[in-house]
């Protein structure tokens, strides 16, 4: 019995039975709506009960679905049709002893990140009746610019940054986890320097007493971490369109990751907060 929720626990869930291989979706439309690479594990539909159901918001993707919590936006579901149903490894209570098993759509990575030397077989997309490849560099960043763009993953949200953005800051608090689904990749700018469109759509959820979280509300992106009392706002590097002109310079809060993957990027690492140790923009 594996048990798991969201961050607000208005969603549930019991999974009775062995789960699949867990794998980290690499492709743009996990990242985007994430704010992270997809990481899930899946089991048949009947093998789960779920409390709270009229809390789930389905967003239609072009060949899937997927599930958040409509209160507080975390990523829990994913099911395109068949009879399985997928979920995400940050929702999982722990430990599990599960583990990634491997990457799939590498070659649609973030420009942003390094997928590492985990040992994992890497797939240039899905895995279903493909050999595996090998390691490939990153996709380009280009040159570090002063012009951003961004947005969800269905167009309801979009934004733009006219100034510099701070380096990519990777989380793994346990929060961050059960909201994003697995480990999230922010960014950051100036809030005098940010402009959104279709503001309308953002739900802000307060997720602690110093910050709100925005999602998309109609197909649940994850976009901003809005702390109170600061000048800035980070923004999940997954929503930047590319080239972001953007790496990852830290790992935060990396004695509280998960108990399903390895940190193999080669990037320092804070146990805790980067407080006294900032990233610069």
């Amino acid at each position: 019995m594996i048990k798991g929720q969201c961050l607000c626990g208005a969603v549930s869930f019991e999974i009775q039975g062995a789960l699949s291989a867990p794998s980290l979706c690499h492709c743009s439309q996990c990242r985007r709506l994430h704010g992270a690479p997809g990481a899930y594990t899946s089991a048949p539909a009947s093998a789960y009960r779920i409390s709270g159901e009229e809390n789930l918001n389905w967003s239609r993707l072009p060949k899937s679905e997927q599930g958040f919590c409509k209160r507080c936006g975390s990523k829990l579901f994913w099911r395109n049709g068949s009879d399985d149903l997928d979920i995400t490894l940050g929702s999982l209570d722990g430990p599990n002893g599960l583990a990634l098993s491997k990457h799939i759509w590498t070659r649609s990575q973030g420009d942003y990140y390094e997928i590492g030397h985990d040992g994992l077989p890497r797939y240039a997309e899905s895995s279903r009746n493909a050999e595996p490849i090998g390691e490939e560099p990153k996709p380009d960043a280009g040159p570090r610019t002063s012009q951003h763009t961004g947005g969800c993953q269905c167009g309801a949200v979009k934004y733009r940054v006219n100034g510099n953005m701070r380096d990519v800051v990777t989380c793994h608090c346990g929060q961050c986890r059960r909201f994003h689904g697995h480990a999230p990749g922010y960014s950051a700018a100036r809030k005098a320097e940010l402009t959104i469109e279709g503001e309308g759509n953002i739900t802000w959820y307060r997720s602690s007493d110093e910050a709100h979280r925005g999602l998309c509300s109609k197909c649940g992106s994850s976009l901003f971490w809005r702390p109170e009392g600061r000048e800035t706002i980070s923004i999940t590097a997954g929503s930047i369109d590319r080239p972001t002109g953007l790496k990852t310079a830290r790992h935060i809060f990396a004695a509280h990751k998960g108990d399903y993957y390895t940190i193999a990027d080669g990037v320092p690492q804070d146990p805790d907060t980067m407080a006294g140790n900032p990233v610069a923009f």
